[in-house]
């Protein structure tokens, strides 16, 4: 059918009469590469093939390595099967006339509507007009994808295709792929909604691809994710590297470089000569700006660079909106900076210090203090850290101040007052309070004899004092002492804000909601620096968890989400980003959250940038949260022995900084565990370590210990034969106290165990309005986890017998709805990523209801190849039938 006026006409093969003067064409440039083994399938880009159809122009351009050749040759596959005609051409160095790239056009479309239509021929139109307007009378859209376009000088391609773009009809698409930048004069008199763009950002591999591409790959569990992705940035050439390097080389960095430095090397021939070594010095820096290298590099060795790299996608990116930072791939730093010392070894440290004598007379001091450790020059550190050791400390770098610090293995002796000072707070924050007070007994030495003028270092230190009280969970002690710091001494903003944190963390422990609501904000408005938002980081998170707490679990990821696109806007703009191990403690409360309300993946994704991160901000309860969720996570993906690591861990981090709280955190957690794998008798004990640990703590102005001790003894009830009265007394007292303080989500978990073990045991004083109430809490708050979650075990049965029946169906419904026994779900996730990306595709194509002759004609193939296909995905899903690998598919995404 005509797409302009719906006649019906029939594809016409697109034929020009032969040439004797013409050479003949290169018939494997019109043949869409063979795709590699074990392509992981990428549904998030691959489903843009309806996109793609619906644009005049789509681009893809990115660095080698990105996929960009491997999606569109799905894309050709998956737009063939729905009925377009596909045509395929990649241009190479030979192609530098636009007569040359005319003509294999002209064939590439011919083969697209008629594939015998060059066989024999030297097919060459007679103009671009002559090719237009035959595809104006072409009966299905056409896709032409042109691969390769960066061996093409940009005249050259925009003589090729410019006319053709904008004087083709509707029903004419084309896919661009290229390392390099498009050029503006091809894509400028499209509109907006002509033109579909993709670029490395959004073909680099998310965080839950990279996972699932480890676990293709059948990676070992003990490589970090986190780290991974950090050192690829979701490069999939990278990713693969890593994964191909041998464990047993010792440098998985050195031996995966090793696998991909021949992309590097080719990558760099697309510059000139005087840039490619222009370029080498740059694996030194980890971020640069034009003004910086013009100082470091010379005028004219730095003139254009940014640009060319920009412009041959050469792994560069910006850091920052106005585009005056930028920063190479890590694997790109990596490789320069090696061949780079191997080459000018000598240079290296004077380059170093020209680049860190830059920083530091713009006042980048930290970027500064990092050139000059490494280059050596360590008296001209020493005295930029004397000069900006506050500063540091107040944008959020105090663990750099400590590390430094450590490297430098100096004394304090002689240093100045002011330094001393921000190398206390600094030990503070990185929780080593022996160290910070031993520093703080010398400063208060060095006062003495200062009189008045020494009276708000006294101040200051006795906020640091109440500091290192709040960092040991001792917020009894720390509340009070940071009020009265507070209210008695005129101190910096960062110490006020550092007050506050304390005030308020002391009245969220202790259940004071007034009191809790009342206490001023932190500063960090507009006029203050942005290490400020530092501070909110701790306060919008404690907040998030005393909205949870009172079950508002949506309200406190609503608010923790806002806070950080708050963050984000304030850092756009600067080539710096937020300190990693602060940002990590809104994340870690947003996945808890998440959890709770039942979202596992969500809550996943939000735990996927590392909880190693949330160690160093030294906040317990977005420690544990980050933790506990990691191991209930771990658990129902059937990782057993994961949640109990990750459990231990936890439990070392509680006793290195000796945290009781932790440790009854941990107990529940296990108790929790060892009940769902029988083991009773584990279970126990972890009851009588929490029984213990409650009674030593029966004055802490905390909940946590009696609620964690008692709602582990009810949870070891519903397993026993024998129910002792004195818990059921005691869980019936705190549920009330709980419900008066408004703790409802604490009030529903514990409420839950006790009904439930009520039932079970047929206890005479059981309140049959009792679970009613819990599950119409849960609903209200959306906390299933609470539901789910509950360690039943093998209980079913007598639930089923002694609960309300209407009740037991509500709590099944919900354990059913969540996925309770997910190790089914985990071993169907991990089956459809063994499928191929052609057996994908024929799978969505058997979801549409096709039989295997309509496949086999869509695809493009024998009919006996699509049975092979389908033996294949049934031995891969272990179904027996089409319409189960249906559903299969349909619930794997």
């Amino acid at each position: 059918m005509s797409m302009r006026t719906g006649a019906l006409i029939p594809d016409r093969p697109l034929r020009a009469e032969p040439r004797d003067d013409c050479p003949p064409l290169l018939k494997t440039k019109l043949i869409p590469p063979r795709r590699g083994r074990n392509i992981l399938p990428r549904p998030r880009l691959e489903d843009l093939h309806a996109r793609v159809a619906e644009h005049r122009l789509t681009v893809l351009e990115g660095p080698a390595g990105y996929g960009k050749t491997t999606l569109a040759t799905i894309w050709c596959d998956d737009l063939a099967a729905r009925g377009h005609a596909v045509g395929w051409l990649s241009l190479d160095d030979e192609d530098q006339h636009v007569e040359d790239i005319h003509r294999y056009l002209f064939a590439a479309v011919a083969q697209a509507f008629d594939p015998l239509g060059v066989e024999g021929q030297h097919a060459q139109p007679r103009s671009i007009i002559e090719l237009i307007n035959t595809l104006s009378q072409a009966a299905r859209p056409l896709v032409l994808f042109i691969d390769d376009c960066h061996r093409v000088d940009d005249e050259v391609l925009v003589g090729a295709l410019s006319r053709l773009l904008q004087r083709a009809p509707g029903s004419t698409h084309l896919v661009l792929c290229s390392r390099s930048a498009i050029p503006t004069a091809i894509k400028q008199n499209l509109y907006l909604d002509d033109l579909l763009q993709l670029g490395a950002i959004e073909l680099r591999f998310e965080l839950d691809e990279t996972r699932d591409l480890l676990r293709k790959a059948g990676a070992e569990s003990s490589l970090e994710l986190a780290e991974l992705q950090r050192y690829t940035e979701g490069w999939v050439t990278g990713l693969r590297a890593c994964l191909q390097a041998p464990a047993s080389t010792g440098s998985s960095h050195g031996a995966s470089m090793r696998c991909i430095r021949h992309v590097f090397d080719e990558a760099l021939q697309y510059l000139p000569a005087g840039q490619r070594r222009a370029v080498l010095p740059l694996g030194m820096l980890d971020k640069f700006s034009d003004a910086m290298l013009r100082n470091v590099l010379g005028e004219h060795a730095a003139f254009g660079l940014i640009d060319a790299l920009l412009d041959q996608s050469v792994f560069i990116q910006s850091l920052d909106d106005s585009r005056a930072w930028y920063c190479l791939h890590p694997m790109f730093r990596e490789y320069l900076k090696v061949r780079y010392l191997r080459r000018n070894g000598e240079d290296a440290n004077r380059f170093l210090l020209t680049a860190a004598d830059w920083c530091a007379r713009h006042e980048r001091w930290l970027d500064a203090i990092r050139l000059g450790m490494e280059g050596g020059h360590l008296d001209a550190v020493r005295g930029w850290i004397e000069g900006c050791a506050m500063q540091l400390l107040e944008q959020g770098d105090f663990a750099a101040l400590v590390s430094l610090e450590k490297r430098w293995q100096t004394h304090s002796s002689g240093a100045p007052l002011a330094l001393k000072i921000a190398r206390a707070w600094a030990l503070g924050v990185a929780l080593e309070p022996d160290s910070a007070r031993a520093m703080m007994a010398e400063i208060t030495s060095d006062i003495t004899s200062m009189g008045e003028e020494g009276v708000w270092i006294e101040w200051e230190m006795r906020s640091l004092e109440a500091m290192l009280a709040g960092l040991a969970d001792q917020n009894h002690i720390s509340g009070p002492l940071a009020e009265t710091c507070y209210r008695s001494a005129t101190l910096r903003p960062w110490v006020r804000n550092v007050l506050l944190n304390l005030i308020s963390c002391s009245h969220f422990h202790a259940g004071r909601w007034d009191a809790f609501y009342t206490v001023p904000p932190t500063l960090c408005g507009p006029g203050m620096p942005a290490g400020m938002l530092f501070h909110d980081c701790y306060r919008q998170s404690l907040h998030a968890l005393a909205q949870s707490i009172q079950g508002r679990l949506q309200d406190g990821i609503n608010d923790l989400t806002e806070f950080l696109q708050r963050v984000s806007a304030r850092f756009a703009d600067m080539p710096e980003r937020p300190n990693p191990a602060l940002v990590a403690l809104p994340q870690a409360v947003i996945a808890q959250l998440q959890y709770l309300l039942g979202d596992r993946t969500a809550a996943q994704a939000c735990l996927a940038q590392g909880i190693d991160l949330v160690d160093m901000a030294g906040f317990l309860d977005c420690t544990a949260a980050a933790y506990c969720t990691s191991a209930r996570l771990a658990w129902h993906q059937g990782q057993h022995q994961r949640a109990r690591r990750l459990l231990e861990q936890l439990e070392g981090l509680a006793n290195i900084h000796d945290w009781d709280r932790l440790r009854a955190r941990v107990l529940m957690e296990r108790s929790r565990i060892n009940l769902l794998d029988g083991k009773f008798r584990e279970a126990a004990a972890c009851v009588s370590g929490l029984a213990e640990l409650s009674t030593r703590h029966t004055d802490a102005p905390t909940w946590e210990f009696d609620v964690y001790a008692t709602l582990s003894a009810l949870w070891l009830a519903m397993h026993r034969d024998d129910l002792d009265e004195a818990l059921i007394d005691k869980a019936q007292a705190l549920t009330l106290r709980l419900h008066d303080r408004e703790l409802r989500l604490w009030h529903a978990e514990l409420g839950l165990a006790l009904g439930l073990v009520q039932d079970l045991h047929q206890h005479p004083g059981n309140d049959p309005a009792l679970l009613e109430q819990v599950l119409m809490s849960v609903e209200q708050s959306g906390a299933l986890a609470i539901v789910f979650d509950c360690p039943l075990g093998d209980q079913d049965a007598r639930c089923q017998e002694s609960i309300v029946p209407s009740v037991w169906q509500r709590i099944r419904q919900i354990r059913a709805d969540a996925g309770v026994g997910i190790q089914q779900d985990e071993r169907q996730a991990a089956a459809l990523l063994d499928l191929t990306v052609k057996e994908r595709q024929v799978m969505q194509l058997v979801a549409e209801g096709k039989s295997n002759k309509q496949i086999a004609r869509d695809l493009n193939v024998a009919p006996e190849t699509i049975k092979s296909h389908m033996k294949s995905i049934f031995a891969k899903l272990k179904v027996d039938n089409r319409a189960q690998a249906a559903v299969m598919l349909r619930q794997g995404g």
